[in-house]
């Protein structure tokens, strides 16, 4: 039936003329997503998706401590003890907001960013509101760095910090950082009015600096106020005959320098605040309208009903008697899940061979730095995995796409611009500098024979699910409205676009399942010609490159292992390029080895456990029975199953691979729904209470996980 369906659709789609020129359609969408919040590994930042380019972002520290600076906020960091942080409205396009709360500094701040649409990707601000909770107050800084080619330089008034500036990719540029006119600095102690070198409070001040790596703003800010501290702390004990006091908004201040210098391509703007405060931060690109202060609270306030009316519309929450509190915490899960969208650049560190398994010779060559390459992705935790995770992302988009189709549409195209002629990508991307200096050393070698669920098929799946001929013209109105004068799509531009982004998919998807079926092939077992599939990348304990880290197999480990997960995840391979060939009318070539039958077959004929009723995993060893004196060599192993009722055994019905009518499906929902297993209220468990594994002191399985609960069926 859903194949008949998907016949209809492509029947009324062929019979449009294909008019629309596709590099226009992306260049469009790539100048209203040019930029974004996109350094989610900052409390805030922002950059364009342009390698090489202008980077921004938040610092601060209180000040009653004069340990304090030490302590400098700057990226997500789990130490950092944040009361609370992350997006609670964010759009993906041209609005977000999130309060950040640092109990430990006594500051609290929210920040407001609104983008205006415009040549060459617009304009933005960023208003940022809060009040500072302890004596003394805090110090605020923002900065804007510049890496690759151009020129900035700043100038500080009593009013505001501006900058200009030029990109080849950004074209010229002013920036102004305007703190509120009601800000109060912190007082200035009596005992110091009097001491030469003591600067009075002011708004703002700045410095200018040239620096190899804008990553590392932070370090550089604190090199320089560290300095400045020392020997104004000098100054002041030498006038004072060491009485002081030596008071941090005097001690940490920036003091204008290097402001003009022409090598300069870091700039800082500070503020010392005191109690209430509020400061913008305008980019616009010379040539496009200009942001005033004064418009940005109703700009921002519009944008607020927007996203919650189209919230609403989306996803019903209200309509289906949802209380207020309810809504709000979705409304922040999918705000933080957007507001965890970066754009990254740099070098990969990838192995040139295979990671031996097993008793194999350890690698002798050493891994390499490949060419650097951009990739547009959401991350899994801000504080802790900053970057993309290929398993992570397709349940990323599995919501997001509901929300924005095209800026889904845009990161799986991003994702799959990151495969290699051979079809595989890389699991997880530590691209440059940055990235690598939040990753243990161990763990950043990438290697090309480790392979990882094809969670992007989620994504591609739902929208060929979508596109009925009863919801076609509605579905326009999910989409990003930046292709025509009046906001939105025509029909024809809908349907040309989807058209041949999926051909695009289809093609890649086909690379990246040869990849699988050619590398992550398992052994046939004793008295069988049959392949199954195997993992590469398995340890004793782990198995990170299935996804579901720690989930008990076959101890010890061995290349004999074949596993049900992985036949399932390349069988759902198959049935999703199913669907996209009869979407878009191509057929692909594929041998007997590739077809959905077969493997449909192998699941069951493989890893069906009729004894106990349940999908496992196979292994090999030696016969209990076997007696080296009498019996032959080759009848010494036997295949066995290796069965944890969990996760893993509902693979083949999570992917919805078993038909509605299968005797097996039965089996799995009652093992599903019995407490002693796998229940609870609160979802399913992630390896059965009746497991010797349940519970012991490893990574996943002691908890109720919720990824694989997403994957649809």
């Amino acid at each position: 039936m859903q194949l008949l369906k998907l016949k209809v659709v492509l029947a009324a789609i062929s019979a449009t003329a294909f008019s629309v020129d596709m590099g226009e359609i992306q260049s469009k969408l790539d100048s209203e997503l040019l930029w974004g919040t996109y350094r989610p590994n900052l409390y805030f930042g922002t950059r364009p998706r342009v390698p090489n380019s202008l980077l921004s972002g938040l610092i601060w520290f209180g000040l009653d401590d004069q340990r304090n600076w030490q302590k400098t906020r700057h990226s997500c960091e789990l130490g950092d003890n944040l009361s609370e942080y992350g997006y609670s409205r964010h759009n993906g396009r041209d609005f977000g907001e999130q309060k950040m709360v640092d109990t430990d500094q006594g500051v609290e701040i929210t920040s407001t960013f609104i983008k205006i649409p415009g040549s060459g990707g617009g304009s933005w601000a960023v208003r940022f509101t809060g009040a500072t909770q302890n004596v003394q107050g805090a110090s605020l800084a923002y900065y804007f760095g510049l890496e690759g080619n151009g020129t900035m330089s700043m100038t500080i008034t009593k009013r505001m910090a501006r900058i200009t500036g030029q990109t080849p990719d950004l074209g010229r540029f002013r920036i102004r950082i305007v703190p509120a006119k009601n800000n109060t600095s912190p007082p200035l102690h009596p005992a110091l009015e009097s001491v030469v070198g003591v600067p009075a409070p002011v708004k703002i001040s700045g410095v200018g600096m040239s620096v190899p790596h804008i990553w590392k703003a932070k370090d550089q800010f604190q090199d320089k106020i560290f300095k400045q501290a020392r020997m104004q702390a000098g100054n002041i004990l030498q006038q004072t005959g060491g009485q002081g006091p030596l008071t941090g908004s005097v001690l940490f201040r920036l003091e204008n320098e290097g402001l003009k210098d022409p090598d300069s391509n870091l700039f800082f703007a500070q503020m010392m605040v005191h109690g209430d405060f509020a400061f913008d931060v305008i980019y616009e690109r010379i040539g496009d309208d200009a942001i005033k202060s004064r418009d940005i609270a109703a700009i921002a306030s519009n944008r607020r009903k927007d996203f919650d009316r189209r919230f609403e519309d989306v996803f019903g929450l209200q309509a289906k008697g949802f209380s207020n509190d309810q809504v709000e915490m979705a409304q922040k899960a999918i705000s933080s899940l957007i507001g965890g969208i970066g754009y990254f650049h740099g070098s990969s560190l990838v192995s040139n061979e295979p990671k031996p398994e097993y008793g194999e010779a350890e690698l002798t060559s050493e891994p390499e730095l490949t060419k650097p390459y951009s990739l547009f992705a959401g991350v899994p935790s801000r504080p802790f995995f900053p970057r993309g995770f290929l398993w992570d992302e397709g349940f990323h988009l599995l919501l997001l796409s509901r929300w924005d189709v095209d800026l889904s549409m845009d990161i799986i195209r991003s994702w799959y611009g990151a495969m290699d002629n051979n079809g595989w990508i890389a699991r997880e991307q530590i691209l440059g500098e940055e990235a690598r200096s939040k990753v243990p050393v161990e763990f950043q070698v990438q290697y090309p024979n480790f392979a990882n669920p094809p969670t992007l098929l989620f994504a591609v799946k739902a929208l060929v699910e979508r596109l009925e001929p009863s919801s076609m013209m509605g579905m326009a109105d999910q989409l990003a409205q930046v292709y025509s004068e009046q906001g939105q799509r025509d029909a024809e531009t809908e349907q040309t676009l989807i058209r041949e982004y999926l051909l695009d998919l289809l093609l890649k998807s086909q690379r990246q399942l040869e990849f699988f079926t050619s590398t992550q092939t398992g052994e046939p077992l004793p008295g069988s010609t049959r392949r199954g599939y195997r993992w590469r990348g398995r340890t004793p304990d782990h198995t990170l490159t299935s996804g579901i880290d720690d989930y008990p197999r076959a101890r010890p480990p061995s290349v004999r292992e074949l596993h049900v997960d992985l036949l399932a995840w390349v069988t759902y391979m198959l049935t999703v390029h199913a669907e996209l060939s009869a979407y878009i009318g191509k057929e692909l070539n594929q041998t007997k080895d590739q077809t959905l039958e077969e493997h449909l077959q192998l699941l069951d004929e493989l890893h069906w456990n009729q004894e106990k009723n349940m999908y496992c995993d196979r292994t090999v060893r030696i016969r209990d029975d076997f007696d080296e004196l009498e019996d032959d060599e080759s009848e010494a192993e036997e295949a066995v199953y290796v069965c944890h009722k969990g996760y893993i055994s509902l693979f083949p019905m999570l992917l919805g691979l078993l038909p509605p009518d299968s005797e097996k499906l039965g089996y799995i929902l009652d093992m599903i729904e019995d407490p002693d297993e796998l229940w609870t209220e609160y979802g399913i468990r992630s390896l059965s209470k009746s497991d010797e594994f349940y519970a012991q002191d490893r990574i996943e399985n002691k908890l109720i996980a919720s990824t694989a609960n997403c994957a649809p069926t």
